[in-house]
């Protein structure tokens, strides 16, 4: 929120400029408010939901995000109304374009307002000031319904993955108990084997659900990240299990590029899912694989990280279902490595493409945003003059 008022420059004075024209406007909020209503019932879908609710609330909610807009500004008990507004509409399961249209038809009755009501050297002013605080509204109401909607959804995957957990993990103890139980059993054994690595693949594909759920709902935290650190980390869990040794892989990073911004966990697993796709697909016989990091040429404040392996080539015409959840060319694998790290990236303005190389092997180019510490503490003494909410 604090980031939109910034862009539409409501901060400071600005944020309560419409207060001078109090006078003019907040005897017409109950006028704005029946236009609005007369729009509602004008349409089929939204006459019905306006039909089951309680008496007057349409009218009330608009009376009253017109009154606060000429007294309280663009506050917290303004963003408050709002947002708590995007939230009922997805509740009520409403159309956002029509909402995006009733705030078009409050900003066009303000303007009437305006046009009407003030001297002509103050109209400009006070246009400018409206549009300003009817963007905001749209831009709150935007990310609520977004916000929202996405976390009923995120909750129903999370809760089919939570329940797959349980069945799969009784399956797998089934299929091992088969294994002690018909050691000499060849074709049970065959069988019990076959169960148990699917039971293995689809809890490990549950828990790759939860991760992929919970990395898309937590906020973009912007923190001091070593690459080196990440590199090393994300390197350690990989060599766990695969045959490909340590000095297979070499790092060389730029002291302009080498410490990144966001949140070291996220940042973690990114790596790990690019590193781990660059060991698994390196030449087994002769594996090499190089990690370079530069100042970004063509993005101002980013690094550009290039991840080489040699050994299989990307095929760029599966680009897309690359990044796309469950599609893996690996039989065993859960095919959310790659899709896992483009959110990371894309959550800190990143992005991340691949390509094959001359002959054999893979390039992997991420863009992610370096740490600049005077950006930060500015950002951190910014954050700590807002009010609290």
């Amino acid at each position: 929120m604090i980031q939109f008022k910034e862009l539409l420059g409501l901060t400071g004075k600005h944020e309560k400029s419409l207060g001078k024209w109090a006078d003019v406007f907040l005897p017409r909020a109950s006028e704005l408010a029946n236009r609005i209503e007369e729009f509602v019932r004008s349409r089929p879908q939204l006459r019905i939901i306006l039909e089951n609710q309680p008496l007057g609330k349409l009218n009330r909610n608009w009376s009253n995000w017109h009154t606060l807009i000429f007294t309280a500004g663009m506050g917290e008990d303004f963003m408050t109304h709002v947002w708590m507004s995007g939230q009922a509409h997805v509740i009520h399961n409403v159309d956002h374009r029509h909402v995006s249209l009733a705030y078009n038809l409050a900003r066009a009755f303000l303007h009437e307002v305006a046009i009407t009501g003030l001297p002509v050297t103050e109209q400009p002013q006070a246009i400018t000031a409206i549009d300003r605080a009817v963007d905001f509204s749209m831009l709150i109401e935007t990310d609520a319904f977004v916000t929202f909607a996405t976390q009923c959804e995120l909750e129903v995957i999370q809760g089919i993955s939570h329940q797959v957990r349980n069945p799969v993990s009784i399956i797998g103890g089934s299929a091992r108990k088969l294994l002690k139980m018909h050691q000499g059993d060849d074709a049970t054994r065959e069988i019990a084997e076959v169960i148990l690595s699917e039971a293995v693949r689809l809890e490990r594909m549950a828990k790759n659900v939860n991760a992929y759920m919970d990395i898309t709902q937590h906020q973009a935290m912007f923190h001091r990240a070593e690459l080196s650190v990440l590199i090393a980390r994300a390197t350690e869990k990989i060599l766990a299990t695969s045959p490909v040794p340590a000095s297979a892989l070499k790092v060389f990073l730029s002291p302009e590029a080498d410490v990144l911004s966001g949140d070291p966990l996220e940042l973690c697993i990114l790596f790990a899912c690019l590193l781990e796709n660059a060991f698994q697909y390196a030449d087994q016989q002769n594996p090499n694989i190089s990690v370079t990091s530069v100042p970004s040429t063509t993005k101002d404040g980013f690094a550009m990280i290039t991840i080489i392996n040699n050994g299989v080539s990307f095929d760029q015409d599966k680009m897309g279902q690359a990044f796309s959840p469950f599609h893996s060319s690996q039989p065993t694998a859960t095919g959310f490595g790659l899709p896992m790290a483009r959110v990371i990236a894309s959550k800190y303005f990143g992005n991340i493409t691949l390509a094959p190389l001359e002959g054999h092997g893979t390039r992997c180019v991420v863009t992610l945003p370096v740490y600049d510490a005077a950006k930060a503490e500015a950002a951190r003494i910014g954050a700590s003059e807002q009010p609290n909410g």
